[in-house]
């Protein structure tokens, strides 16, 4: 998608990342992450404008597949008319510096981005 544009995503999966257990990518393998300033109960993103350039929200639609992250922690919560996936309450998004599955470049951007773990928790990876 084009700098701006929202990642758009019909499926979540879980995937061995090296030396970092599991996390969770959308069905091209990129890594989805979750942000510290974010609330997840109730969901609440605060990344807006030119912090979506970098971090590009997750858009599903109606109906997400799930292949290793429990359907019960999937959510969503709105954002300008559109819907922006949730994973145990934190909004998700990806990072415009992953350009091939499996990278994780985003992580521990600013002390405050972290790839996502199959339960919402941050993950421990490093680099």
């Amino acid at each position: 998608p084009a700098n701006g544009q929202p990642a758009t995503t019909a499926a979540v999966l879980t995937r061995s990342a090296q030396g970092l257990g599991s996390i969770v990518t959308d069905e091209n393998g990129l890594t989805l992450y979750r942000y510290d300033k974010d609330e997840p109960n109730p969901s609440k993103w605060t990344c807006s404008g030119a912090c979506t350039k970098t971090w590009l929200p997750v858009i599903v639609p109606e109906s997400v597949q799930t292949s290793g992250v429990e359907k019960s922690l999937l959510g969503t919560v709105h954002r300008n008319g559109e819907t922006q996936l949730t994973l145990a309450g934190w909004p998700l998004y990806r990072y415009v510096g992953d350009t091939a599955a499996g990278q994780t470049n985003g992580q521990g951007k600013d002390q405050e981005w972290y790839a996502v773990t199959p339960s919402g928790q941050k993950s421990s990876v490093t680099g």
